[in-house]
């Protein structure tokens, strides 16, 4: 780039980027906008209301430790395991090989608490004791692993730590927090709750979730196991924070990954915050979801690919294999990562191919290629296949609930009738289907993406993976493009067009992310370098706002959701549950009012059974779905009394306003007639009112006794 251009060039930057804030800020008014009332709000609440409890302190306190205990006996299994394959090399970043050894480890630990529920074998001594024996582990290892650097590193940019600080600091408090996100409350906590109640691995009715790999799950077991010990709640806030691990191990890669293809520490830092400050991954990270840890071990697969891709050594597969099989233990949707890399193997082998044979050996070579590759994403096959072989012993189909109608399988409460309406209803997320939508989604998810809204993706994303786009282009068309970052990036635009025929929900979009975060990075350096020392820190500065715009969401968010002094125990727990949830005052009087013997029929409540402590039937995603058929096939609401009572329900918490209203109501069917609509609405309301006595309610929820036969 000439001199004379680089002004025009720096000044274009920055007002395209001035563009995508600005759009972007625009679309932030219930959040960003309201961010002097939210800290307002929050502020007011430390200043006016009690902040600090011994007993709820403790309890985080507790959760805390135990997280670290547990990530320490990650890092100590990793440790030996790196070193046992020879899974690193000896030039890796710190931060990489660091976030390597842990995320390992964690994978192992998977298989050893998936093998510990299938013998029953869930106790606290036994989780007590091999936390404790690995974290010692770790110690060592930590001091043994970890390079003292011999010349003076360069150092991340203040303001990037302390943004990324900041964001990972709230995700955590989040997630220390009582857990009111709602896949969490379905089976990412309740799950590892039945399962310890039961000492292992069980059938849990009707909870469909209960069939997906739950490879992330078996950390929150171990969490709640070791920190049950103390108390409840520090099972909880255990399992939190242990969830939350993956967030910071994830930036480590990033910005490791990042200095492993060239970037100095100034731009790999940008890389992670890119990362760190998307506003979804924040939202995952307090919330308890797995996906964090999925995006990890994608982008450790996708680095391993690309290592082998240039230098064909065998020894980065190794790698790959441990990341794909913690991949595939966590999310089918793993399942056409795997078909991308096998296809990029494929490819590569191809081109090694291609000149021709001098020797034997050269002859043989593409042939051991193809069988080493190939042979990486089978043995992680083989190390997530205990879930799916699980599934085919249990219902006959090895990724049930899904493809019932290509490979079969059954459970009570499914049916190919459900699985068909579920993978349609993923349908919901996103906008459009024309081909002008697809190709438009970049930017839309960029700029209009909004949380709890389907049609808007139902999360935030920030603007800097558009950005990184022109800069992607401009490294290729002047061949600064290193085929690393090349390969990555095509890779993560497959798993981008796989997830806009999927589902487009946005954090099912995460694992894409990381080669487009190192991407910008390696291509942002090259860009500041042709721009020269002047107009180069200056762009330094335009991508650090571009990279970190999801940062004020994210303390908005924080911010309406207050979760402050429930950490620190001011707030009670059942205070700030009645906070964040409408319905957990039901919750309290069915714990504390009904007998042990209860069995409660949820209908239209989130089927959150993570409060619950009695027996519950209730349907998984259609929460109507019983309901509807016996409504249909009742005679009269003595005859629907009669089935629910045969299914052994006792007790009834539903939300009214939903399902007695005919314009909402799903007993409703536009294809029948309005005067069977009606008849079967009036049945559905007079056994609710006349068969049912009301134990509590108000304009949305009723609590209803189901009596043991009609009263009179």
């Amino acid at each position: 780039m000439t001199r004379a251009a680089r002004p025009l060039a720096a000044l274009l930057t920055s007002a395209f980027a001035l563009t995508l804030l600005l759009l972007f800020f625009s679309r932030r008014t219930e959040d960003v906008g309201r961010l002097p009332e939210l800290l307002g709000s929050l502020l007011a609440s430390l200043a006016r209301e009690r902040v600090f409890d011994v007993a709820g302190w403790g309890a985080s306190l507790a959760g805390l430790v135990v997280a670290a205990v547990l990530v320490l006996a990650w890092f100590g299994v990793g440790h030996l395991v790196v070193r046992s394959f020879e899974l690193s090399s000896a030039d890796e970043p710190p931060a990489l090989d660091l976030a390597i050894r842990t995320l390992v480890g964690a994978a192992v630990w998977s298989i050893v608490w998936f093998l510990l529920g299938a013998a029953q074998l869930y106790r606290p001594p036994i989780a007590l004791a091999a936390a404790l024996v690995a974290a010692a582990l770790g110690v060592p290892a930590g001091r043994s692993a970890i390079p003292i650097p011999t010349r003076r590193e360069p150092r991340v940019p203040r303001t990037v730590v302390a943004l990324i600080g900041s964001v990972q600091a709230l995700a955590l408090v989040g997630a220390l927090a009582p857990p009111t996100a709602n896949d969490s409350l379905l089976y990412h906590l309740a799950l590892p709750k039945i399962y310890i109640a039961a000492g292992g691995l069980v059938d849990t009715s009707r909870n469909i979730a209960s069939f997906y790999p739950l490879g992330v799950e078996m950390h929150s077991v171990w969490a709640m196991l070791v920190g049950g010990v103390v108390g409840p709640r520090a099972a909880e806030t255990a399992a939190g924070a242990t969830l939350f691990a993956f967030a910071p191990l994830l930036v480590l890669v990033i910005y490791g990954w990042a200095r492993e293809l060239g970037a100095d520490a100034r731009w790999a830092s940008l890389a992670a915050l890119s990362i760190a400050a998307i506003p979804t991954a924040y939202d995952v990270a307090a919330g308890g979801y797995n996906d964090l840890a999925l995006t990890a071990y994608t982008a450790l697969a996708v680095r391993g690919v690309g290592r082998w891709w240039t230098t064909l050594d065998s020894a980065w597969l190794r790698t790959v294999a441990v990341a794909v099989g913690a991949a595939l233990s966590i999310k089918l949707t793993t399942v056409f990562l795997v078909l991308v890399l096998g296809l990029a193997i494929l490819v590569r082998v191809l081109q090694v191919s291609r000149p021709a044979a001098s020797s034997a050996e050269a002859a043989r070579e593409p042939g051991r290629l193809v069988l080493s590759g190939l042979g990486a994403l089978a043995v992680g096959g083989l190390l997530a296949a205990p879930w799916y072989a699980r599934n085919w012993v249990r219902t006959g189909n090895p990724v049930f609930p899904f493809f019932l109608s290509l490979l079969g399988g059954q459970a009570p409460g499914w049916d190919l009738e459900r699985s068909l309406l579920y993978e349609s209803m993923f349908a919901y997320y996103g906008r459009g289907s024309t081909t002008l939508d697809f190709v438009l989604s970049p930017v839309r998810l960029a700029l209009i993406a909004q949380p709890e809204k389907p049609a808007y993706y139902d999360g935030v994303l920030g603007v800097a993976f558009l950005f990184v786009i022109p800069l992607i282009l401009w490294a290729a068309a002047t061949r600064r493009l290193h085929a690393e970052i090349a390969l990555a990036v095509l890779i993560s635009c497959a798993l981008f067009v796989f997830w806009l025929f999927s589902s487009q929900q946005l954090r099912y979009l995460l694992p894409a992310t990381p080669a487009l975060a190192v991407a910008l990075a390696v291509t942002g350096q090259a860009a500041a370098g042709a721009l020269g020392p002047r107009w180069g820190r200056a762009f330094w500065w335009v991508v650090l706002c571009v990279a970190g715009v999801g940062a004020p969401v994210v303390l908005a968010w924080f911010a309406f959701v207050n979760p402050v002094r429930a950490v620190l125990g001011g707030e009670p727990r059942a205070q700030y549950l009645e906070r964040r949830l409408d319905y957990y005052p039901y919750y309290e009087v069915v714990n504390r009012d009904l007998p042990q013997r209860a069995r409660i029929w949820l209908i239209h409540m989130r089927r959150d059974t993570y409060y619950l402590e009695r027996r519950v039937f209730a349907d998984f995603i259609f929460e109507d779905w019983t309901l509807r058929e016996w409504v249909l096939a009742a005679r009269d609401a003595d005859d629907l009394a009669a089935r629910a009572r045969a299914a052994g329900i006792t007790h009834i918490l539903l939300r009214h306003e939903l399902l007695l209203d005919y314009a909402r109501s799903s007993i409703v069917d536009d294809r029948r007639p309005r005067e069977e609509n009606l008849a079967k609405l009036e049945l559905l309301t007079t056994f609710l009112t006349r068969r049912a006595r009301l134990i509590r309610g108000d304009a949305k929820y009723w609590l209803l006794e189901l009596p043991p036969s009609t009263p009179s």
